[in-house]
């Protein structure tokens, strides 16, 4: 049975709010986050769309807990099972301030080995960040780089998917979708509906 992924970013869409948004999207299985989004927005597609919730933060996002929301939603540097899939997250973008949900390469190096070690060779259906890996989908300014480490990620746990945010259009036409080895990589600022046939 295809599990069908409603992935948001960055942009609040409060049309994926409406009644017959919700219907013409039809079921969706798992509601994933990307980061830059309000908790109670979250908190609202989840309920909205009747199904659970899992997310990481970007570098807009506040520290500390905010929303309703279940603890175990956020995912950074954590390996779940939802809906029959394995997704794995790390949170955050490249750091060009001191804001939070900021990393070096050596700091995301150090978050990618420590998920790499509770993934246990296992493969994630879906790997969930903010920022792109670098190369992919990336930005050309000093903030939306992508990150090596994340790069990296991907070729050691070889995900079915990646999906990020953190590179707005911004009125531009940009890349949204590309392939990293057999990885597809899918920039899902706005809104994104996937779907994935479990292993």
């Amino acid at each position: 049975m295809d599990v069908r992924l409603l992935a948001v970013s960055d942009e609040v869409e409060p049309q994926l709010l409406d009644e017959r948004t919700v219907e013409a999207q039809g079921h969706v299985d798992l509601v994933i986050g990307c980061g830059d989004l309000p908790a109670d927005y979250l908190d609202a597609l989840a309920t909205i769309y009747a199904a659970p919730l899992v997310f990481v933060r970007g570098n807009h996002d506040p520290p500390g807990r905010q929303g309703d929301y279940p603890h175990e939603a956020e995912i950074d540097g954590r390996v779940v099972k939802e809906k029959g899939l394995l997704i794995a997250g790390l949170e955050g973008s490249v750091r060009y301030s001191d804001g939070a949900h900021q990393y070096t390469e050596r700091q995301m190096m150090g978050k990618v080995r420590a998920l790499r070690l509770k993934l246990r060779l296992r493969h994630p259906d879906v790997l969930i960040t903010h920022g792109p890996p670098a190369g992919v989908n990336e930005g050309s300014d000093a903030p939306h780089r992508g990150l090596v480490a994340v790069r990296r990620a991907v070729e050691w746990m070889r995900p079915r998917v990646l999906l990020h945010g953190h590179v707005h259009p911004y009125g531009r036409e940009i890349i949204r979708e590309a392939r990293l080895g057999e990885t597809r990589v899918i920039n899902v600022v706005g809104h994104r509906l996937i779907v994935l046939s479990p292993r």
